[in-house]
């Protein structure tokens, strides 16, 4: 939604403001409308400006869609300074993100589900599409999103119209169109009083009737959230450089090409952690046997404390990547005497090759712990090497889509498609020292393939002047291949530094195929108000395992893990009110899923333990939500939107231990003598319970002696309590929150020129996206028990910091 369509009227946008105000103009707004509608007889009658979505492929209103959609307008995440995925995710309440240990393990979750296995051989259960592309690998999409036109949130299984990796939900971006007007330069220069830039530039516009063309270049940076004592460094930044192209053909009146290629190079220094608690006494870090590294060294100049932003690391951390991607669309719309007159053919082609590289202190420290590591004969191994984690993944992704679409006109609509993509995964990794058992060392190299085929439908029948149904049925075929080659790797189990030496695992070709649906039902009460009911399935192929867990040789028993699959249904309102000023949406929704993957550690018969693949038998998400959208008066704009979600695990009577757990009495099914815990009834990690976003933007009164457009606007968020893990630790719960935001912009009348100010985070108001629950090992010297140290992971706006922003168009 952006604004409304008054001829020669200021543009007023979306924004949200205070909670209180949204919901309490929400339930006062008929007086508010009746006096408007006394003043809208004349010509310049206010109205909201009409949202179109693509959730079928095709372009489509909001309100014509029997399904949850939140859509994130240019204007709006202009208006919040959205730059990364995790900005669009603040902003939407059906999303929240689970922060790994490495980047590259991030995951996105939908209604409270998503991938919370640190494993690159699981698929993510959100699928992240830019311009009808795909990503392969979920840790492409944590970067800057450019040149963003809007951005659709899908909830919900998708995977009949986007594949397998889209059992929970979608999210898809939409960039910037070329435009059908001359060429047009747009600069963007952004800065904020923590340090971050933002700069772009982009030309777009036609140069004949027949070619148009948009580049665009951008580059960010953004230092980070916490301090190292040890080289007066920043850490938990990040920072992109980006140029994209599209170049665009008309070759006849009914043939046009598209061709867009990108590159991006994006270096993002997290996750590191920061100690805010430690008990009572002096430790020494990891072995009671010798006394060198004690906390009072490790922590020298850190000032422990709640909020703590000190650090003392000796090695980097963080994700580098860079991606260089091709792709092609070609469209042909039958001509007026063919007897598929109306209907279009849409070929997408994409190439993406990623390149990324994770690397990681591994011990937390400045001091180089291997050198004070004791060793069999109970002498400091003297090894001065920095126990570092170092890894590589190469993603290779090739698409093929053909697409036939019937005229948006008629009771019948269809679209049937063919799918067809090769990925390719090649991961190498190397951590520890291979002289010290405590540094976990490993050194592996692993790759997984997939093969692709699938034909779907989708359709919508008006089958009655109120009433429709719509209905979509995909096929998959899906062939994987899985080599696992370890090099060398210290056994967990068995006498220190005792080598498990290489071995090769090459796994026999695995073979599957799926059909996944959805079934649909619409009544429309009127022309503005509809209901709907919807069913949908969700599939996600099986999964091999990428990580060090595979170096014990009984972890191939396991593999592939099988197939994860969610059965879904959803009913839900939508409504355009008094005189199309004001939109509201609301859904409850349920959904199971079945052998959802994850990782966990698992004892094998031979007494050896490794993380392992893991299927949970049953989870469960359900809950309610609802977006609204008001035009309160010409100047004042208000959106409010909010969920309600309980995503639970059903049934998983073979869960994890954790430290200090009490009730670990359910016998192991695999190895008699261990115990493992009922995890049945316990809450996903990162769904919060409640979480909301609400806000508005005001445009002051036009002054004659001054010819620019004024606004403030104001932004309000929060959400519940999290559970930090899916073992339950009490101890990773993190807290709830609300963050207030508040900002200004002038501009000229045409748009030319525009400055805008933020204060983010107004009542710097703290919070964490991820916590530690045992930040350093420390041991007692004789005795006692060890001594408990805990750690954070500060937002990005956990601290309030200002901002700067000037768009020029010429």
């Amino acid at each position: 939604m952006t604004g409304p369509k008054t001829p020669g009227a200021p543009r007023c946008r979306l924004t949200p403001i205070a909670s209180a105000v949204a919901l309490a103009l929400l339930g006062a707004l008929p007086a508010h409308a009746q006096q408007a509608g006394d003043a809208a007889a004349a010509p310049e009658q206010l109205k909201l400006e009409s949202v179109v979505v693509t959730a079928n492929r095709r372009v489509e209103r909001l309100e014509d869609v029997p399904a949850s959609i939140s859509v994130l307008s240019e204007e709006a995440m202009q208006r919040n300074n959205v730059r990364e995925l995790v900005d669009i995710i603040n902003l939407s309440p059906a999303l929240s993100v689970s922060v790994g240990t490495q980047v590259g393990t991030n995951s996105i979750n939908m209604r409270g589900i998503g991938t919370t296995s640190n494993n690159l051989g699981i698929e993510g259960d959100v699928a992240i599409l830019v311009d009808d592309i795909p990503y392969s690998q979920t840790q492409q999409a944590f970067k800057d999103m450019t040149d963003m036109a809007r951005v659709e949130v899908l909830k919900g299984p998708q995977s009949t119209l986007f594949g397998k990796s889209a059992i929970a939900g979608a999210v898809v971006m939409t960039t910037k169109p070329i435009g059908a007007g001359p060429m047009q330069t747009r600069v963007s220069v952004y800065d904020t009083s923590d340090h971050e830039y933002r700069v772009a530039a982009s030309l777009s516009g036609r140069l004949t009737d027949t070619f148009g063309m948009r580049l665009y270049a951008s580059k960010t940076n953004f230092p980070g959230m916490l301090h190292n004592l040890t080289n007066d460094s920043m850490q938990n930044g990040s920072g992109a450089k980006t140029f994209m192209a599209k170049l665009q053909w008309k070759l006849s009146n009914d043939l046009d090409v598209l061709i867009t290629p990108r590159f991006d190079h994006s270096l993002a220094t997290g996750n590191t952690a920061a100690i805010t608690s430690i008990g009572d006494g002096v430790g020494y870090l990891y072995n009671k046997n010798y006394t060198a590294l004690s906390n009072t060294a490790v922590l020298r100049g850190i000032h422990v404390s709640q909020w703590n932003r000190e650090i003392r690391n000796d090695s980097p951390t963080g994700l580098e990547a860079t991606d260089r991607a091709l792709g092609v669309r070609v469209n042909y719309a039958f001509p007026e005497s063919s007897p598929l007159a109306g209907h279009s053919l849409t070929s997408i082609t994409s190439v993406d090759n990623n390149l990324s590289n994770d690397f990681r202190d591994n011990d937390n420290i400045d001091l180089i712990s291997t050198f004070y590591q004791v060793n069999a004969a109970g002498k400091p191994s003297g090894i001065a090497d920095a126990p570092m984690i170092n890894g590589t993944l190469e993603s290779k992704t090739s698409t093929q889509e053909f697409r036939l679409t019937s005229p948006d006109s008629g009771n019948f609509r269809y679209l049937v498609g063919l799918w067809a993509a090769r990925n390719t995964l090649y991961r190498t990794y190397l951590r520890g020292n291979a002289f010290v058992k405590e540094t976990n060392y490993t050194n592996y190299d692993t790759n997984s393939g997939s093969l692709t085929h699938a034909i779907y439908a989708n359709t919508n029948w008006d089958f009655a002047p109120k009433q429709s149904l719509s209905a979509g049925l995909r096929y998959n075929h899906e062939a994987n291949d899985y080599s696992f080659h370890t090099i060398d790797s210290l056994s967990s189990t068995a006498a220190n530094n005792v080598h498990t030496g290489e071995n090769l695992y090459v796994a026999p070709q695995n073979k599957e195929n799926a059909v996944t649906g959805k079934l649909g039902y619409t009544y429309h009460l009127n022309d503005e108000m509809m209901m709907y009911g919807t069913a949908s399935t969700g599939h996600k192929g099986v999964a091999y395992d990428m990580t060090s867990g595979a170096n014990n040789v009984n972890v191939f028993a396991h593999l592939p893990l099988a197939p994860e699959k969610a059965t879904s249904f959803e009913a839900g309102f939508k409504a355009n009110l008094w005189n199309n000023r004001a939109t509201l949406n609301a859904a409850i929704f349920q959904t199971r899923f079945r052998d959802y993957q994850t990782s966990a550690t698992e004892r094998f018969t031979d007494g050896s333990q490794a993380s392992v693949l893991y299927s949970i038998p049953s989870l469960q998400t359900r809950g309610f939500e609802a977006d609204a959208t008001v035009l309160a008066t010409r100047a004042l704009l208000l959106n409010a939107s909010m969920a309600y979600t309980r995503a639970v695990v059903r049934d998983w009577t073979q869960g994890p231990c954790y430290s200090g757990a009490t009730d670990c009495t359910i016998p192991n099914l695999l190895v008699p003598g261990s115990f493992l815990r009922d995890a049945s009834g316990g809450m996903m990690p990162n769904a919060p319970k409640w979480k909301a976003s609400m806000g508005g933007e005001y445009t002051l009164p036009a002054v004659s002696w001054m010819p620019y457009v004024a606004a403030i606007n104001a932004q309000w968020r929060t959400q519940a309590k999290v559970q930090g893990a899916i073992s339950q630790d009490p101890s990773l719960q993190r807290p709830g929150y609300g963050i207030f935001d508040l900002g200004a912009s002038i501009k000229d009348a045409k748009g030319k020129y525009k400055l805008s100010f933020g204060v983010k985070n107004l009542f710097d108001h703290h919070y964490a996206v991820g916590n530690v629950g045992t930040f350093l090992n420390f041991k007692k010297a004789a005795g006692g028990s060890d001594i408990r140290s805990y750690g954070w992971q500060p937002a990005r706006d956990a601290f309030r910091y200002t901002s700067i922003r000037l768009d020029v168009a010429f």
